[in-house]
C-alpha cells in the first residue's frame, strides 16, 4: 500500500472541501477539563468551554460520572485508579494554568453509584462535595499552580425544549 503525503498551505476552508481531512491543532493546552461522557451534554460542554470560558485547546478527560469515581474510590478502586492515572499522565506532560471540573444533573454514572452514598441528602450535594475534594487532590498532588473552576451543569426548560446552564460551584 502506498502512502501519499499532501504538503500544502491551503486554508481551513479549502481543506474542509477535501473529504477525510481534518485540521490538526498544534499548541499548548490551556486547561485540563474533566466532565462526564454522557452524549446528551457533549455539545453543551464543548460550547461552554470554547464560547464562555474562552478555552482554545482543552485537554479533556470524559468519563461516565465525571468525578464520581473519586467520591467512591474505596468502593470502586479500579475506576478511581483509571481516572487518577489519566490525570497524572496529563499533568506530567502539561503545566495547565486552569483545571475545569464539571458534573451535571440527571447523571446516569452518578445514579449508578448513588447507593454508595450512605445517608446522602441529595445526589447534587454529593456531586458538589466530590468536585471540591477532587480539586483539592489534583492541586495538592499534581497541579499546585493551577486555577480551579468547578461547575454543575443544570438542565433547564425553556418552552418545549431543554437546555443546559452552567452554574459555578463555590
Amino acid at each position: 500500500m502506498e502512502t501519499v503525503v499532501i504538503a500544502t498551505t491551503e486554508t481551513k476552508k479549502e481543506s474542509q472541501n477535501r473529504p477525510g481531512l481534518y485540521e490538526l491543532t498544534e499548541g499548548k493546552p490551556d486547561a485540563l477539563v474533566i466532565h462526564c461522557s454522557d452524549p446528551r451534554f457533549q455539545s453543551a460542554f464543548h460550547d461552554f468551554l470554547h464560547d464562555e470560558l474562552i478555552i482554545k485547546m482543552p485537554a479533556v478527560i470524559a468519563v461516565p460520572g465525571s468525578v464520581g469515581s473519586f467520591g467512591v474510590q474505596s468502593f470502586l478502586p479500579k475506576n478511581w485508579y483509571t481516572l487518577k492515572n489519566q490525570i497524572e499522565f496529563m499533568a506530567k506532560h502539561n503545566n495547565f494554568p486552569r483545571v475545569i471540573l464539571i458534573n451535571h444533573d440527571d447523571c446516569k454514572g452518578y445514579a449508578q453509584i448513588a447507593h454508595l452514598f450512605r445517608g446522602a441528602k441529595s445526589l447534587v450535594s454529593e456531586q458538589r462535595k466530590h468536585l471540591f475534594a477532587l480539586a483539592g487532590f489534583i492541586q495538592k498532588e499534581f497541579l499546585s499552580g493551577a486555577r480551579f473552576e468547578l461547575y454543575q451543569a443544570k438542565i433547564v426548560n425553556n418552552g418545549d425544549k431543554e437546555y443546559v446552564n452552567f452554574e459555578r460551584v463555590v
